[in-house]
């Protein structure tokens, strides 16, 4: 994340990131028959029981959550991944050595809705505007600085373009009269650990990830959630702000001029977060969008099945890497 705001706001919405209305009327549930991931996923605007008064949302679970690798999962697959790459490399004669990333608290997302609708904390806007501390994992070794012989190692290409799930890797060489398996070392590994293209090479399914994006897409066209919008924003006009939604106020261009913690960025952003608490937004938000990916999980349930299965798989592979 840097302190320019377009691309830190890019990175709350996929980590990525995580994670209402209270007039419009409730409409039919009936959802269309399931489609395959990232096709034509689509639902009608779902209807919401009781909606909460939240001031943020970060000890709130999206529905999709319970399909998304948690972070122990994915350290533990980090883990194995390295371990197996480390000893495939060992075997060519190179040393594959990773430096663990370092330990800064705070400036990790601990679950999917803790920045997810932006600055919700007035006193931390106060502070720090609309600027997110940024967490920067341990460094590889560089492969820019490795000679070819290491990257075709590594990766199956001298060049360092790490093969993926799906494309046609290089083979047939040797190094050290050792033939570089199909994708390198990190292809070996990624293979051993179940990664596919459906999986998003080891990370989480592709149609997990789309659902979270469609139900974030879908809940922003919602007119409960456009309503709240429209709340917010004579709110923020009131406050001497001319704001459509609250996503405008954080991607305003000024930032990356003035700086997103400038004075005039935190005396906005704290008006942002006063203005969604006195309107509940969060919790219209969090309520919808809940609601949008509730439906896509359940016309998607039988493939999610087995995306849940696949990660049992992996995690179990992962293990067995780590305790080999």
């Amino acid at each position: 994340m840097a302190t320019t705001t377009s691309p830190q706001v890019r990175a709350r919405l996929l980590a990525g990131g995580v994670l209402l209305l209270l007039t419009a009327a409730c409409s039919s549930t009936t959802t269309p028959p399931a489609k395959s991931a990232g096709e034509g996923l689509n639902v009608p605007p779902p209807s919401v029981a009781a909606i909460p008064t939240l001031a943020k949302a970060d000890d709130k679970a999206l529905p999709i959550e319970a399909y998304l690798l948690t972070m122990e999962q994915q350290k533990q697959l980090i883990a194995a991944r390295d371990a197996l790459t480390t000893r495939c490399m060992t075997g060519f004669g190179f040393t594959y050595a990773v430096e663990p990333a370092p330990a800064e608290p705070g400036t990790v997302s601990k679950n999917l809705t803790q920045w997810r609708y932006f600055v919700t904390d007035a006193a931390e806007a106060a502070q720090y505007g609309y600027t997110v501390k940024d967490y920067r994992p341990g460094q590889k070794p560089s492969r820019a600085q490795q000679p070819p012989t290491y990257l075709l190692a590594l990766t199956g290409s001298p060049t360092g373009a790490a093969v993926l799930p799906g494309q046609t890797p290089e083979s047939g060489k040797e190094i050290n009269g050792r033939q570089v398996p199909p994708g390198g070392c990190l292809g070996e590994a990624n293979g051993k650990l179940g990664a596919t293209a459906a999986n998003g090479n080891g990370a989480d399914a592709q149609l997990v990830t789309d659902i979270k994006d469609t139900g974030w897409k879908q809940a922003l066209t919602d007119a409960r959630l456009l309503a709240a919008f429209a709340a917010w924003s004579g709110c923020m006009k009131a406050k001497g702000y001319d704001y459509p939604t609250p996503i405008a106020a954080t991607d305003d261009p000024q930032w990356q001029t003035l700086g997103a913690s400038s004075e005039k960025a935190r005396q906005t952003a704290t008006a942002d977060a006063t203005c969604k608490a006195e309107h509940n937004v969060v919790g219209i938000w969090f309520t919808v969008e809940s609601a949008y990916e509730s439906a896509l999980i359940e016309q998607n349930a039988e493939a999610l099945r087995a995306v849940k299965q696949d990660i049992d798989k992996r995690v179990k592979l992962a293990a067995q890497a780590l305790a080999s």
